[in-house]
């Protein structure tokens, strides 16, 4: 079973962040997700929050308003020289414009809670996530976000990603609600009800609905992503091989993971935020092997 001989040089991925925020309910553990607007990337699909780096993310004043990680840890988690810190800050700032959900405190250490007023400024450019935090005195808490996997689409996809996905835990009695521009729907899932339903879904998206199905809870899944994101998560490269006259998505052992649909990954870039960090040909999760990654 060949790889597909895809002759264009691939194009260099774009560092973004997704983002699976749980919360308790009745029923167990829910989970949220987004519905893309048709023509982004995955457009139609029910994704996770997530979105490409922004140079905001990178900014020193940010870094200091950061509760529990410094940059040079988080750097050294995500294997790179330096910034890692960025992708906490981004996951944070795009759940927060994607579905208003804001996960900050104040110096006490109390959950902030911010206007819509505040997030159509910060949506529409009028003003900066740094200064949205400096003048709410919002705190970030991003020791809460853990570190789970790591994510890079195949070379054969006109725009690539290369994304770190982390996992939390809501605040208490936040309603998520769409932006309206990348996203049409926000709604708190069951993952095993999200997973009968017959709603469009990629490949990483059920696979880690599977994994939080299989987890059960909240307590099980924040003790494995808290496990994960000490150790040295390796990257996973899935890849389109050519089957029976098809582009399929594998993983480097062959095994098949379904159609790849060039559609889904949009060349032009337009608004560096559509679809990013979502959805790429599904890898499987790699747990990472024992060994402290050294931070505390």
């Amino acid at each position: 079973m060949p790889a597909a001989n895809l002759s264009s040089p691939p194009r260099a991925p774009l560092p973004s962040t997704t983002l699976m925020l749980l919360r308790r309910s009745r029923g167990g553990l829910e989970v949220l997700m987004l519905r893309r607007i048709r023509g982004a990337a995955f457009g139609g699909a029910w994704v996770f929050p997530g979105g490409v780096l922004d140079e905001q993310d990178r900014d020193s004043r940010l870094y200091r308003r950061c509760l529990g990680l410094r940059d040079n840890c988080a750097s050294r988690l995500l294997a790179l020289p330096v910034d890692g810190l960025a992708y906490w800050v981004a996951a944070i700032r795009e759940t927060f414009e994607e579905s208003g959900l804001l996960i900050a405190v104040n110096g006490c250490g109390q959950a902030r809670r911010a206007t819509l007023a505040q997030r159509k400024a910060l949506i529409e450019g009028r003003v900066g996530f740094g200064e949205l935090c400096r003048r709410g005195n919002w705190k970030l808490p991003v020791r809460r976000l853990h570190y789970v996997s790591h994510w890079i689409t195949p070379n054969a996809a006109p725009r690539r990603f290369s994304t770190r996905f982390f996992v939390a835990e809501s605040p208490a009695g936040l309603k998520a609600k769409a932006d309206g521009r990348e996203v049409l729907r926000a709604r708190w899932f069951k993952p095993d009800r999200a997973l009968k339903q017959d709603i469009p879904l990629a490949h990483p998206t059920r696979y880690f609905l599977r994994i939080l199905r299989d987890m059960g809870s909240i307590e099980n899944t924040m003790n494995w992503a808290a496990d994960a994101g000490c150790r040295s998560v390796p990257v996973t490269r899935p890849e389109v091989r050519r089957i029976n006259g098809k582009l399929m998505s594998c993983l480097p052992t062959g095994e098949v993971l379904g159609p790849f649909n060039m559609g889904h990954y949009p060349s032009a870039p337009g608004n560096s935020q559509s679809g990013a960090g979502v959805d790429f040909s599904a890898p499987a999760l790699q747990v990472p092997a024992p060994g402290r990654a050294g931070c505390a």
